[in-house]
C-alpha cells in the first residue's frame, strides 16, 4: 500500500516532537496527507464530588483543561507552519484511554506514527503502546526515538525475518516503503525456532520480484539474545530503519518474561515499523 494517509499521535511532548519531525519528513517523500491525533485523558469533574467543589473553581479547571488543549495545538501548528503542504496536514482532538483511542483512528491511515515513550495528555499521564496499538488496530506503527535525528537517516532497511505469520504481516506493510531502499538486509538470528525455508521461493526471490535491492543475512546467537544480536546488526551496518513483526509468543509472556519485541523497542535507536 502506498503511504498517502498518516496519522501521528502527538501530546506536545519531546517524544511526540521527533516523532513529528519524522512525520513530516515522511510525508513530504511520498506526498502524503498528514493528520495530528491529540488523544486526550482529561476527566470531567466527578459528580459526586461537584457540589463540595466551588462552581468558579470547577470553570477554572475546565478553562485549564481547554487551554492546554489549546496549547499542544499551537505547538503543532507552529512546527508544520513551514511544510509547503499545509492543505494535506490535518488535525483532530479527541478525549479517550490512549491506545483505544490512537488504535480507533489508526485502522483509517496507512500508519501510524508514535514517539517511543509518549504520554497521552492529561491526568497521570498514560503511556502510549505502539505494540498494543498495532495489535488492536491491525495496522502498522512506525515508532521513532525520541533522540533520533532525521538528518542521519540513510536508505538502508533492515526486516527481521523468521518465516512466520508477524513477519510477513510486517513485510506486506512495508512493501512499498522498501521500494524506495537502496538496499533491505532481510535478517534471521539462527536460534532454531525460524521457519523452515521453501526450496520453490525464498524471501529474497519475494522481494526482488518488487525491484527491491536485497542481501540475506544469517545471524549467529553468540550467547546473545535475538533482540540484542539485531541491535547490533543495525549499529554496525547503519541501517536507519528496522521492520518487525510483533510479538509471535503472546504479548503477556513477553511482558512477563522479555522478547524481541519488548527488547527492540525499549532499545532501539533507529525508528521501527512493527506490525502484528
Amino acid at each position: 500500500m502506498a503511504l498517502k494517509n498518516l496519522l501521528i499521535a502527538y501530546s506536545g511532548s519531546e517524544s511526540s516532537d521527533a516523532a513529528l519531525e519524522f512525520a513530516l519528513f515522511i510525508r513530504a517523500k511520498y506526498d502524503a496527507h498528514l493528520t495530528g491525533l491529540l488523544a486526550h485523558h482529561f476527566s470531567p469533574i466527578n459528580s459526586n464530588v461537584a457540589s463540595w467543589i466551588p462552581e468558579e473553581v470547577q470553570h477554572d479547571i475546565k478553562d485549564a483543561q481547554l487551554q492546554a488543549m489549546k496549547d499542544i495545538q499551537a505547538r503543532f501548528l507552529r512546527r508544520v507552519a513551514e511544510d509547503p503542504a499545509r492543505d494535506k496536514i490535518h488535525w483532530i482532538v479527541k478525549s479517550g484511554d490512549g491506545d483505544a483511542t490512537v488504535a480507533r483512528y489508526a485502522r483509517f491511515f496507512d500508519q501510524t506514527i508514535v514517539g517511543r515513550f509518549d504520554a497521552v495528555h492529561g491526568e497521570g499521564q498514560p503511556e502510549l503502546h505502539p505494540d498494543s496499538i498495532a495489535m488492536v488496530s491491525g495496522r502498522p506503527v512506525l515508532l521513532v526515538p525520541r533522540d533520533f535525528d532525521v538528518a542521519t537517516f540513510n536508505e538502508h532497511a533492515v526486516v527481521a525475518w523468521d518465516g512466520r505469520r508477524a513477519s510477513a504481516r510486517a513485510l506486506a506493510d512495508s512493501i512499498e516503503i522498501l521500494k524506495t531502499k537502496d538496499l533491505v538486509s532481510v535478517v534471521t538470528v539462527e536460534d532454531g525456532d525460524t521457519e523452515v525455508a521453501l526450496p520453490e521461493v525464498d524471501i529474497v526471490t519475494a522481494l526482488q520480484r518488487h525491484g527491491i535491492k536485497t542481501e540475506r543475512v544469517k545471524l549467529k546467537r553468540k550467547g546473545k539474545s535475538v533482540g540484542k544480536r539485531l541491535l547490533d546488526f543495525l549499529e554496525e551496518t547503519n541501517a536507519k530503519l528496522l521492520v518487525m513483526g510483533a510479538y509471535e509468543h503472546s504479548k503477556f509472556r513477553q511482558s512477563i518474561v522479555g522478547g524481541v519485541t519488548s527488547k527492540v523497542l525499549k532499545k532501539a535507536k533507529v525508528p521501527i515499523i512493527i506490525s502484528h
